[in-house]
């Protein structure tokens, strides 16, 4: 058959289309690294906070009120005791500049300490100008995204978000936005929470198995369902996305994590229940490095993190 101009130049163009989208979710592949040690072997991390430092590639690891920094090969480099001083140190987050931000309260009173790459305090600050409505906010979980912080409450179900200086800047009631109850908001509570490059938050609410999305202006979105066949969910808990917009999440009853793409299809599942390498058992906190595109999940039973490589075919 005879090629016309007008057929080379559709042909060059859908090329140049193709070429130009990202990796297709359904692309990618899931391998297991390492777990997270020192020099003596697997750290036996429980249910660890994973926080990471996508700038220097490091990963830090907030368990029993003290910190530990890794590197890019997963091994131990620094060890952090937070100062007793400094009251009860909830949770942990990482500026762009490497500072660590400590969530911390002492006397009633919640306060933002800011230390340097080695954990030395050199500032610290209250959160402020809350209006009425969160007058009883407690805070447990502290992420750090586009010189913001997001403060959340993981029993109370609310988010307040402030400046670097500890000022509210807007405020959300996750529970009254899923149309929950006080009774309900009493009995059920947030598990993962994860913010994104966009500031979008995502969370689940494990005891409804669901996974929720709300974008910064307050519209939100919900998904998922129960059951025992692949994508459906047991019991829901960690949340976290990749650079593409994918959606891996936990399960704690599952021993998985679940990946679903941007408009919640879903794609594959990894780890799943045993003892070998790469398994996990009650998988809970996830966090993603966007940058490296390396998967962190903490898992119970002293199994430690599991780091796994993502890649985009």
């Amino acid at each position: 058959m005879k090629r016309t101009t007008f057929h080379y130049l559709s042909l060059a163009l859908l090329l140049a289309l193709l070429t130009a989208v990202p990796a297709l979710a359904g692309d990618l592949r899931v391998s297991y690294l390492y777990n997270l040690s020192d020099f003596n072997g697997v750290l036996p991390y429980d249910s660890a906070r994973v926080v990471l430092d996508e700038v220097n590639s490091e990963s830090f690891v907030v368990s029993g009120g003290s910190i530990d920094i890794f590197n890019a090969s997963g091994m131990q480099i620094f060890h952090i005791d937070c100062d007793r001083e400094l009251g009860g140190v909830y949770d942990a987050a990482v500026d762009e500049a490497g500072n660590i931000l400590l969530l911390a309260y002492k006397e009633g009173i919640y306060s933002i300490v800011t230390c340097n790459y080695r954990g030395e305090p050199f500032r610290s600050t209250t959160i402020k100008d809350l209006p009425a409505e969160f007058d009883d906010f407690r805070p447990s979980r502290i992420v750090y995204r586009n010189s913001k912080l997001f403060l959340v409450s993981l029993t109370g179900m609310q988010v307040v978000v402030t400046d670097t200086e500890g000022s509210f800047r807007v405020g959300y009631d996750l529970a009254a936005m899923a149309n929950l109850s006080d009774q309900e908001r009493a009995d059920t509570g947030l598990g993962g929470f994860w913010v994104d490059h966009s500031d979008n938050m995502y969370y689940v609410i494990s005891a409804l198995g669901k996974e929720y999305q709300c974008t910064p202006d307050g519209t939100t979105s919900q998904h998922g369902q129960r059951g025992s066949s692949a994508g459906k969910f047991g019991v829901p808990y960690g949340v976290a996305t990749d650079k593409f917009g994918n959606l891996f999440i936990t399960d704690k009853l599952r021993g998985a994590v679940m990946v679903y793409d941007k408009d919640f299809k879903f794609i594959k599942e990894f780890g799943f229940r045993g003892l070998r390498p790469g398994n996990l058992i009650v998988p809970n906190e996830i966090a993603i490095d966007t940058v490296n595109n390396r998967v962190y999940v903490s898992q119970m039973r002293r199994r430690g993190v599991n780091v796994y490589q993502v890649s985009y075919e």
